[in-house]
């Protein structure tokens, strides 16, 4: 297959169901930006979308825990979460299958399956950018958030890979998404500290450290200008080699790990510049919101 489209956005639950807590200019600007990327997407007829998102416990727990695992069922469920309601998403079955087979034989390792659920990292930009959920998907799910955690070479380079094995891949077109991020801060600090317990701690113990945020959360807005400003720059291997996952959780919050899935992309766009298509710091959301598309001409 041809990629003919490469985005990136956000993908807070709360963009949905709080938007109208939003300033409604911010919001407003967000909501221009997936339109944006809707109409494109529409022009594009694409015969699939791949798309990474990240996995937040609810589907991959503690007892099994992928760093990259791909979709390859006929249907993709959304399960419900984050204020995102449940729903069906076909799965283009032949390129899930190329991209699996293709990866491995190129020394990614994906994790599959077969009973395929998505959760508000794929649903919620989704709902914006196909409200009809009508193109066949592709999902992928990174572990961004329960360490060990995959560096931002790695999610770089498996993206490339990836894009090698969908060009081998069946006939027809494919639009490219990466969601998450950016700068945000993910429940209280003791929450924080758990996620951070060595592996083989932690199962068992998940539900003595809920999820806890706030009516506003914080957000790193300069951090974010900088982060996309590398992007555009096509400079996702300088970013790389000066920021490490501590240095980013620091700066833009234990959320902003995320940023993965970008890179993944930026790897599929061969570091092509990123075009800003809307950002807005919305705290109300608790999260920094970018959405951006790489200049694949």
């Amino acid at each position: 297959m041809e990629i003919v489209g490469a985005y990136v956005c956000s993908h807070a639950g709360l963009i949905v169901s709080h938007a109208a807590k939003a300033e409604a200019a911010k919001k407003d600007a967000v909501y221009a930006g997936f339109d944006t990327i809707r109409r494109e997407i529409e022009s594009l007829r694409p015969d699939a979308i791949f798309i990474i998102g990240t996995d937040h416990g609810r589907i991959y727990t503690y007892a099994n825990l992928p760093a990259f695992v791909i979709g390859v069922g006929a249907v993709a469920h959304g399960i419900g979460d984050a204020g995102m309601p449940e729903c069906d998403v076909r799965v283009h079955q032949p390129l899930a299958q190329a991209i699996l087979g293709g990866a491995m034989s190129r020394g990614v390792d994906l994790a599959y399956s077969e009973d395929t659920r998505i959760d508000h990292s794929f649903v919620t930009p989704l709902s914006l950018i196909t409200p009809d959920l009508d193109v066949p998907i592709v999902p992928m799910a990174v572990n961004c958030n329960r360490q060990p955690l995959v560096s931002f070479v790695r999610a770089h380079e498996v993206g490339r890979r990836i894009a090698e094995a969908i060009s081998d891949g069946p006939d027809g077109t494919v639009v490219v998404i990466g969601t998450g991020g950016l700068s945000h801060w993910v429940g209280d600090k003791a929450r924080q500290d758990y996620l951070r317990w060595p592996a083989g701690t932690r199962f068992g113990h998940e539900a003595e450290f809920p999820v806890v945020i706030g009516e506003l959360g914080e957000i790193n807005e300069a951090w974010d200008h900088e982060f996309m400003a590398r992007l555009a720059r096509g400079d996702a291997g300088g970013f790389i080699g000066e920021w490490s996952n501590d240095r980013v959780v620091k700066e833009a919050g234990n959320g902003a790990q995320e940023i993965r899935n970008w890179l993944a992309i930026a790897g599929m766009a061969d570091d092509r510049p990123l075009e800003t298509i809307a950002y807005a710091a919305i705290p109300e959301w608790h999260t920094g919101i970018g959405l951006g598309r790489f200049n694949l001409g």
